[in-house]
Formats: structure tokens, sequence, C-alpha cells
């Protein structure tokens, strides 16, 4: 399966901890980059639409690589990070490109 795998999340951070949550995907994204399969794997801020909303782009190799990522210990270290920082649950979307 060498089909591309893109991963859009959304993720809001509660009233003052923005900063928090910059950190965390910072040190997230030093690791991620790392990975063999992660062929791209960056965060927008778009401080006009939801001041306190990072969104990740992410494209990896397949689904299978994809995967791994998700049993890291820097993804699951900083998933329970993200706990205390976000308002609520990421938004997550994760599928091939279609067009």
């Amino acid at each position: 399966m060498n089909q591309n795998i893109y991963t859009i999340a959304e993720l809001t951070a509660k009233e003052g901890r923005l900063d928090d949550l910059k950190s965390v995907l910072e040190a997230l994204a030093h690791e991620t980059r790392k990975e063999s399969g992660a062929i791209e794997y960056f965060f927008i801020h778009d401080e006009n639409h939801n001041p306190n909303t990072i969104v990740s782009y992410e494209k990896w190799e397949n689904v299978n690589e994809e995967g791994k990522h998700w049993k890291t210990k820097h993804l699951t270290h900083a998933m329970e990070q993200l706990k205390d920082i976000l308002e609520g649950k990421p938004v997550i979307h994760r599928d091939p490109k279609i067009i």
C-alpha cells in the first residue's frame, strides 16, 4: 500500500494556554519529522479565524507509516500533555487525497 495518507487536525487551546500548545507541538514536530514515513509535518495558526486554534497538516508515505506514528513515545507523551491544554478533543481528518 503505497498511497500517501494525509492527516489534518484542529487543536483548540483553552483560554490562556496557546503558548503551552505551541510548545508541545514544537517538540512533537521536532521528533515526528525524524520518522521514516513522514513526508511533511507542519502547523498553521490562523489568528483571524480562531486565535486559540492551531491546525496540523501531515503527509505520510502510506497508511502503515501514519499508523506507526500514533504508537510513538513522542506522540503518546504529547497527547497526554494536551489533555490539560486543549478545549475538547482534537478534530482529526485522515484519508488519501481524492482530487
